[in-house]
């Protein structure tokens, strides 16, 4: 509990400047804050949980997560703890190798969510940094490692995306993803992050780059018992990919959660009527976004 709490005091602390990172997909400065919403609503559950059962901390947590999920980022964020859970989900406790190959599983779980993975993003740097970390757990620094190698692989980053290279900076999620473990890292250490709110950040890169047309919508929704036993993601998938992209689309027990860029929000949203009934739902224009942002400093 003192690790999650460290991990997202930290993430707060920092949260302006992964915004002033973010390019990709759209450069709509977000990411940090929403990355933040997500991973504050999942820890805050998880503290209120009594029990110190790592099986029953992840499980809150990860459920927590998955509700307050915002944004691409925040969303994939979710599905890196999810398969956490799923790894821990028989311990009360955890050991190095277990912690390590609960990374690998986080990775993969992430990786199946997103329709098609991009490289050089978050799920990058929790891949490498999973993989690499699970090849070190014969040492006892593997928290210290994870962070190490998850920091080298943001570097990197703007080797596998151009958009990166082109205005100078690393992945906004990825970085995001960075400061959570060095949280997590600072309570095992014994000197836990304390919240200080965002620090100031400096130029933006989204006044460098140009500003898309999509519209970007999430929404939550309850399955009924027979939709439970016939919703498919793959499917639903592949429908939304006929009006969106950047989709990332989970199903949890009766829950689902979907995140689409497209420039027919209402369609979208139609295909998630016929699937269940709506808990949450958003719509946001991110060219908007990005004109503010542009307005803002100039």
């Amino acid at each position: 509990k003192q690790m999650l709490e460290s991990g997202m005091n930290n993430l707060s602390n920092h949260s302006a400047e992964i915004d002033a990172l973010n390019v990709f997909p759209v450069p709509d400065g977000d990411t940090g804050t929403n990355m933040h919403l997500t991973v504050s609503n999942g820890v805050k559950e998880a503290l209120k949980t009594n029990s110190d059962s790592v099986k029953d901390i992840a499980k809150t947590l990860s459920r927590g997560l998955l509700m307050g999920a915002r944004g691409n980022s925040g969303v994939i964020t979710s599905q890196i703890f999810r398969g956490i859970y799923q790894a821990v989900e028989d311990l009360d406790d955890m050991d190095a190798s277990q912690l390590a190959h609960a990374l690998v599983n986080g990775s993969r779980v992430a990786y199946r969510a997103v329709m098609r993975p991009v490289e050089g993003t978050i799920l990058t740097v929790v891949r490498e940094a999973a993989d690499y970390t699970y090849a070190y757990t014969t040492t006892e620094d593997v928290m210290k490692k994870m962070v190490e190698e998850a920091n080298a692989s943001l570097q990197r980053t703007p080797e596998l995306l151009p958009v990166l290279a082109e205005v100078g900076v690393v992945d906004s999620g990825g970085k995001g993803l960075c400061v959570i473990l060095e949280g997590f890292l600072a309570a095992m250490e014994g000197h836990p992050v304390q919240l200080e709110g965002a620090k100031a950040a400096g130029e933006s890169a989204q006044a460098k780059v140009e500003g898309g047309e999509e519209e970007y919508g999430f929404f939550i929704l309850k399955l009924s018992e027979n939709g439970v036993r016939h919703f498919s993601e793959i499917s639903f998938k592949d429908e939304l990919a006929t009006i969106g992209n950047s989709i990332v689309c989970v199903q949890d027990d009766d829950l689902v959660k979907v995140h689409v860029h497209t420039l027919e929000p209402f369609t979208a949203i139609k295909m998630g009527r016929r699937q269940g009934r709506f808990i949450k739902l958003k719509v946001e224009n991110m060219q908007e976004q990005h004109d503010n942002i542009i307005e803002k400093e100039e």
